[in-house]
């Protein structure tokens, strides 16, 4: 009986040696497509899209992919905005005020991270009733952040990523520096897209300031500024000002920097910054250049800085200098400026 043990010992003991070493079979690779798990009506304007798995980022922003059906009388809608959320697995689509019905949304041509095409996929869904509470976004602008060689009149087209109140938008919604924007706005039947007419100053670097104002149907406002610089010439200038903020005692937030030319106090620029920012700049020329920032242990205290400089760039038109600038309390801030600040300090998240 010992023996027979013993036996039993050995066998079991080389069996799980013969199996050390040994691979396991690869994991099949993904070949399966990504399947729609359902559609939620998230308010009025916006529908959540749940995957089975993470998807690409570009099929998603297509708009032709996604469709809504009137079952009733086989119409079909677009749909205004679409963009896939960071978890990777989830889209967010605007969609135009739709009626109290049932409805189906049709999906076309998404894939997954690997590739895997999902052809068609049709979900059932009621509209919400929920106000819209998504901010807007200004997902495309003509001409785009730089332009050089830019006639002198012409226009700037804006499509953002859901209906705009057109009433409620205007030119005290832009900041500009040496170009006219025609007070008439010219929108889209879907108030999704609109149109600027402009006309620059020669030789100029000019400057469109959109503020974070503009509202939705629903009143929410952009949620960043967006800055568009135009010039007639056919390159930018080269030189550069760095500007340094000294450190404070206090810990500084939401700290804004405005860059004015000291001839006409026109902006030459605007920037969020922590401790280091630059500016191109044409020479040569004097600037003020103020920054304002808000005490964080007292959220109704401002401090800010404003210092005036010269600047003589070199034959070799680049010049890299560091300008300090001291904090001090708010109470010489001009008046334009603390109300610039206190709606960009406000809106930007």
């Amino acid at each position: 009986m010992k023996l027979k043990i013993i036996y039993i010992s050995i066998f079991y003991i080389l069996f799980l040696l013969s199996g050390c070493g040994k691979k396991l079979p690869p994991t099949s690779p993904d070949r399966w497509a990504p399947r729609v798990l359902n559609v939620n009506a998230v308010d009025e304007h916006h529908l959540r899209i749940f995957f089975s798995e993470k998807i690409d980022t570009l099929t998603p922003k297509k708009l032709d992919n996604f469709k809504i059906l009137n079952p009733e009388n086989g119409e079909t809608t677009s749909v205004i905005y679409s963009e896939r959320d960071k978890k990777g697995d989830e889209v967010l689509i605007t969609v135009p005020k739709l009626e109290d019905m049932k409805y189906s949304l049709l999906i076309f041509n998404i894939k997954d991270i690997k590739g895997n095409l999902m052809i068609r996929a049709e979900k059932s869904f009621k509209p919400s009733n929920e106000k819209d509470t998504i901010d807007p976004i200004l997902r495309y602008t003509r001409p785009s952040r730089i332009r050089t060689s830019a006639p002198l009149d012409s226009i700037i087209l804006l499509r953002f990523s859901e209906p705009m109140d057109s009433g409620a938008c205007g030119i005290n919604d832009f900041v500009t520096t040496y170009i006219d924007i025609d007070s008439l706005f010219v929108w889209n039947e879907t108030l999704t897209e609109v149109t600027l007419r402009y006309r620059l100053v020669k030789d100029k670097i000019c400057k469109l300031f959109m503020l974070p104002l503009m509202p939705d149907l629903s009143g929410n406002s952009l949620i960043e500024m967006r800055i568009l610089t135009l010039t007639t010439s056919d390159t930018l200038p080269k030189n550069r000002m760095n500007i340094k903020i000294i450190k404070d005692e206090k810990e500084l937030t939401k700290t804004y920097a405005f860059l004015r030319n000291a001839s006409d106090r026109l902006f030459q620029d605007i920037s969020p910054v922590d401790t280091t920012f630059s500016f191109f700049f044409t020479p040569p020329d004097t600037y003020f250049i103020s920054v304002v920032a808000q005490d964080s242990l007292d959220t109704t205290g401002l401090w800010w800085g404003e210092k005036k400089i010269a600047f003589f760039p070199d034959t070799t038109r680049s010049v890299d200098k560091e300008v300090e600038v001291d904090f001090i309390k708010r109470d010489r801030i001009p008046e334009s400026l603390l109300n610039l600040y206190k709606i960009l300090s406000t809106n930007i998240k």
